[in-house]
């Protein structure tokens, strides 16, 4: 197996050799077919492999499982890579400090410290907090918070307004 080609096209190629055996009239057990998966796999994939053969018994060993161990630790050492700075996939967006505070802005939470009343919310007390209080509905603080009496929630449906309750 080579270090670019995917788990599943080895897998695939085992289990291709295990239905040839099939077809004539032998057989390639699970033991048989995880041993040929280990020896085959890219030096990247070594660290789990001596983890396998350390930790779990191979004889006993499913094939499926052996095979998801070694998908999960390649996609573990992938992500580790990416997170670092090393390789990226196509899938993963990297935006500018520009475009995180327009898409921060967009959503709801940008700078403004207004309330609605015209106040400042840092000049109300609650410094460096940007939400709406549930309760009350004036910003700069959360509804935990809030010294207005709570308002309490309808558990009840009037019948009246919703004849499907009938």
């Amino acid at each position: 197996m080579a270090d670019g080609e995917e788990l599943d096209v080895d897998a695939g190629k085992i289990g291709c050799m295990a239905a040839k055996f099939a077809s004539l009239g032998g057989t390639l057990s699970d033991a048989q077919m995880v041993k040929k998966l280990l020896d085959t796999v890219p030096e990247s994939l070594f660290a789990a492999v001596a983890g396998i053969e350390q930790f779990c018994d191979v004889e006993t060993i499913c094939f499926d499982e052996v095979l998801g161990r070694l998908k999960a630790f390649q996609e573990r050492t992938e992500r580790r890579k990416a997170a670092v700075g090393g390789e990226r996939r196509g899938d993963q967006l990297l935006l500018t400090d520009a475009q995180w505070e327009a898409r921060r802005r967009q959503r709801g939470g940008g700078h403004d410290h207004d309330d609605d009343d015209g106040g400042s919310s840092v000049a109300s007390g609650a410094k460096g907090r940007h939400g709406r209080c549930y309760n009350c509905g004036v910003r700069g603080h959360f509804s935990r918070d809030c010294r207005q009496p709570r308002k309490e929630k309808a558990l009840l449906a009037d019948v009246d307004d919703e004849p499907a309750l009938l």
